[in-house]
């Protein structure tokens, strides 16, 4: 007798016990119950162990070898088919919804993460590489800054699958000309295809939770570089959401569902970053270079692989023993990240009017509409809401040292009324005197002075 017909004789002998545990009704024939289902469903030889949700992309897979082809782990409809062939020919049950709510609760019950199961399988060599991750295969500079956002864009991405939800508002942008490697870097960074994206294009579409459903590392290609003011309001929303609330479409009930992703940001253009004057901390700029670089990311595949993998074990390392896991970026590196900003930024010119404006004038206090008029030079018009707020946010945000903000002052002279305003402070340095005013030096100075003159004037 041969192996294979031995595990047919005892898989008979199994299913046969399976068959006789079942409740019965009075005939001898199977009820027709979940709790039957269940019971198949938990030892059967070939379903056992098999149907379990992925806690990942919030879908039931099918993770054993079964005796009919399949394309992926994602349970399928030619799956549910097979299943219910197998019950009705060997356990005489066929109530089909009974068995589709028997597999939706047996594969909650097995639920399992890949990402966890993947970076739980993970031994650290005890050799330091995730500081030079960026540089040896970006060609980026080796630095506290990059270190840093190595650092925070990796721990964010664990953070998300041991903690769906937990607050994480960075984006790394990977910054560089074509050729970089930028996108085959992060594809090989989320170490298995299936857990990367590059396929977010709108952040308003209905569908944005199916298109980061089931990804890990999300990257976000010349989005920002195409952003105007009000787009980049709504992706810095989008990276502060911890959550989508999302029915899928065969189920019947919407569900909070907590993101266990992190976006990355890509562009091949210097100036990337959209012009804000209210800030971009959440964006962390690194510039690539490829001619830098000391590998690149698809040069060796295998190679890139291990590396990576040995990156992802040292930042578990860190996580688990609780070393530099803060979600915050250094406080000491922050002034380094806001230069990177700026010079990813277009240059602010409205400021610069102001400016000379506000360094010209004689006037005491100023109003949004005198600088709309008079600065900007458009006489006779008034500004729109969002020139308004445009320059009211220049006058808080550049000229608070200089001009302090008044809820309210009467221009009459000027005709604009009561209005929102900014009284020029007054200067630590030389003050401006009328004409008349007399100096304010002591006596004892006046008279040294004159006791000098006269001596010169003996001396010629």
């Amino acid at each position: 007798m041969n192996k294979s017909s031995n595990v047919e004789d005892t898989d008979n002998k199994e299913i046969e016990a399976i068959r006789d545990s079942l409740k019965k009704r009075p005939d001898g024939s199977p009820r027709q119950t979940i709790e039957n289902v269940i019971e198949v469903l938990n030892k059967d030889p070939m379903l056992k162990d098999a149907i379990r949700r992925n806690e990942l992309s919030c879908k039931t897979d099918i993770v054993k070898k079964m005796d009919w082809r399949r394309r992926s782990k994602t349970f399928t409809d030619t799956d549910f088919n097979n299943i219910m062939l197998r019950m009705e020919k060997f356990y005489g049950i066929t109530r089909d919804k009974n068995i589709k709510r028997a597999i939706d609760i047996v594969g909650n019950n097995n639920h399992y993460h890949p990402i966890i199961d993947k970076l739980e399988s993970l031994e650290w060599d005890g050799k330091s590489r995730l500081r030079y991750l960026l540089p040896r295969y970006l060609g980026t500079d080796e630095s506290d800054y990059i270190f840093e956002a190595t650092r925070i864009m990796m721990m964010g991405a664990v953070y998300r699958v041991y903690h769906p939800g937990c607050k994480f508002e960075y984006m790394v942008c990977l910054v560089g000309g074509q050729g970089a490697g930028k996108s085959s870097f992060l594809r090989l960074l989320a170490m298995e295809n299936e857990w990367f994206s590059d396929d977010l294009r709108k952040l308003d579409d209905d569908n944005v939770f199916r298109k980061i459903q089931g990804h890990w590392i999300i990257e976000m290609a010349e989005m920002l570089a195409t952003c105007n003011a009000r787009s980049v309001e709504d992706i810095k929303s989008f990276l502060s959401r911890q959550s989508e609330t999302y029915k899928v479409p065969y189920e019947t009930h919407p569900e909070d569902r907590p993101r266990q992703c992190i976006f990355v940001g890509s562009s091949n253009n210097a100036d990337f970053l959209p012009f804000d004057r209210t800030g971009n901390r959440r964006f962390v700029p690194v510039m690539v270079n490829k001619e830098k670089a000391l590998h690149h990311p698809l040069e060796d595949d295998e190679e890139t692989r291990a590396y990576i993998e040995q990156c992802w074990a040292e930042i578990m390392n860190m996580y688990k023993k609780g070393i530099n896991t803060k979600l915050v970026f250094n406080k000491k590196l922050e002034k380094e990240l806001i230069e990177f900003q700026k010079e990813c930024m277009p240059q602010d010119t409205l400021v610069g009017i102001i400016e000379m404006f506000l360094e010209m004038t004689d006037e005491e206090f100023v109003c949004v509409q005198m600088i709309y008029e008079r600065a900007l030079h458009h006489e006779n018009c008034k500004p729109k809401q969002y020139e308004s707020r445009e320059i009211t946010s220049i006058m808080r945000l550049k000229f608070a040292e200089q001009w302090e903000e008044v809820k309210s002052h009467r221009f009459i002279k000027e005709g604009y009324g009561t209005q929102l305003a900014w009284k020029r402070k007054k200067s630590k340095g030389f003050e401006k005197i009328e004409k008349n005013e007399d100096i304010p030096f002591k006596q004892e100075t006046l008279e040294n002075l004159k006791t000098e003159s006269d001596e010169m004037a003996e001396k010629k």
